[in-house]
């Protein structure tokens, strides 16, 4: 759809002409326009002259008019921002579209969903650098195997050795919850140290909360044999 002429286009004048040179356009455009000069018009074309005559008439009277002119040149300036927004827009969608990749069919054939997902996978992991690709890759075996490894603490070996002539542990207990319990083979936990809140099990040893007076056990995790 073409675009409709703005008022100064109507009076074939420059949007920055003065009164003088727009009244000089207007004057001589009437002129030509007036219906008396063609009296051999048919009824279409002389409907056609006289709309561009209405359409000369509002121009001038808002050119003419110093206040309304402003407004006028204020609305114009306005609509060529928009106008330069939505090209700008438009160049870019058109930009993208141009450099994506089209999908590859064969002819008189739609692609399958797997080949539109498999394509969109490798569209969306195409910017990922390769070494940031490793990084995940390495990141995620080793926060799997940190967490999954160590998830159940009766799985732990010991490297707690305890000193000659001790070789028996102080007590031993269950741990949910912490209680304690004969060594017969069955608890979670032996016990090789208790100490207070303020103070570190030996290496080797895990601690566990002395829930009943405070501190906490210095434990080695067994595994329960089967009845």
């Amino acid at each position: 759809m073409p675009r409709s002429k703005n008022y100064y286009e109507i009076l074939g004048v420059d949007s920055k002409a003065d009164l003088s040179v727009v009244k000089k356009a207007y004057v001589k455009k009437a002129r030509l326009l007036h219906p008396d000069n063609y009296p051999d018009l048919t009824k279409s074309e002389l409907a056609t002259r006289e709309k561009q005559m209405k359409d000369l008439n509002g121009a001038w009277s808002v050119i003419s008019n110093p206040e309304k002119r402003q407004k006028y040149d204020a609305s114009l300036t306005l609509r060529a921002s928009e106008d330069q927004l939505l090209q700008t827009s438009r160049r870019t969608s058109e930009k993208f579209v141009v450099e994506d990749e089209p999908l590859h069919m064969k002819t008189n054939q739609i692609a399958s969903r797997e080949e539109m997902e498999i394509r969109g996978f490798a569209r969306l992991m195409k910017p990922v650098p390769l070494f940031c690709l490793i990084v995940l890759i390495v990141g995620t075996i080793i926060v799997g195997f940190v967490f999954g490894g160590t998830g159940n603490p009766q799985n732990l070996k010991s490297t707690f050795v305890p000193e000659s002539g001790d070789l028996s542990p102080k007590l031993c207990i269950d741990i949910a919850p912490v209680e304690e319990v004969p060594c017969n083979g069955r608890e979670d936990a032996s016990v090789w140290e208790i100490i207070s809140a303020n103070e570190k099990c030996s290496a080797g040893l895990s601690f566990e909360y002395r829930s009943q007076i405070g501190g906490g056990y210095c434990v080695t995790y067994r595994t329960k044999s089967l009845p």
